[in-house]
């Protein structure tokens, strides 16, 4: 069995990484000198088609089994978990700043793309918690091969 990481500490750390990469992919194409409404439009239409068909994608999360995890399963630490979300988080900030020196428009696309996923995420973050709560038991996800791995991965259980 692949090491495991609590899925809550995932959740948070790239729900409000991403959130805040987009908001400076807005902030951004505003700086850059994008009119309020040719920023702000598409911003929001990526937002909310990127954030339904996310929160769509990821319902599976909120339904999925969560196993007991074996005894002898690595359990990665909050701090290594942070460190890997945060090279995840790299990517899409790598994109969002392009637009923003290249393009300035796009920036807001990209923006209002990335801050959806972020916000879906934490969504998922108030069910899991939720979830956990209820079931005295803390939720966790294996760790994949990379850092930018798929996050449907197997889910497991532990004592809270």
């Amino acid at each position: 069995m692949r090491p495991i990481a609590r899925l809550a500490t995932e959740l948070r750390l790239s729900g409000a990484g991403q959130l805040a990469v987009g908001a400076a992919g807005l902030v951004g194409a505003l700086l850059r000198g994008v009119d309020a409404g040719r920023a702000l439009v598409p911003f929001a239409i990526a937002f909310l088609v990127v954030g339904a068909v996310s929160l769509a994608s990821s319902r599976w999360l909120r339904s999925a089994e969560a196993p007991a995890a074996d005894d002898g399963v690595r359990v990665e630490p909050p701090s290594e978990t942070a460190r890997r979300t945060l090279v995840a988080i790299s990517a899409p900030l790598l994109v969002v700043a392009f637009g923003i020196v290249f393009t300035g428009a796009l920036a807001a696309v990209l923006g209002g793309v990335v801050a959806a996923v972020g916000a879906v995420d934490l969504l998922n973050l108030r069910r899991v918690r939720a979830r956990e709560r209820a079931q005295g038991r803390a939720i966790y996800r294996e760790l994949g091969s990379s850092p930018f791995s798929s996050g449907r991965r197997p889910l497991f259980s532990r004592p809270a």
